[in-house]
């Protein structure tokens, strides 16, 4: 389903034609969150978790992980 947003508000937040938006509830409130949109979207993730120290092949320690959880539901 599409919804328009007043003109005014469009242009107060720099939301053009197209911009998505999260529909949810929060306290009791109807809630519009606005979409990010990534190119890369593994962008989105950076920083977002904290490790002791840097990891230099962050794919290879997530293999290594999920083969040690693999191995341990085994």
């Amino acid at each position: 389903m599409d919804a328009v947003l007043p003109k005014k508000i469009r242009q107060k937040y720099g939301m053009d034609e197209g911009f998505r938006l999260i529909v949810t509830e929060y306290m009791g409130r109807i809630c519009l969150v606005p979409v990010k949109e990534y190119e890369k979207p593994t962008e989105a993730l950076y920083g977002s978790v904290k490790v002791e120290k840097d990891i230099d092949d962050p794919k290879r320690m997530a293999r290594e992980y999920i083969r040690k959880k693999l191995v341990e539901d085994l």
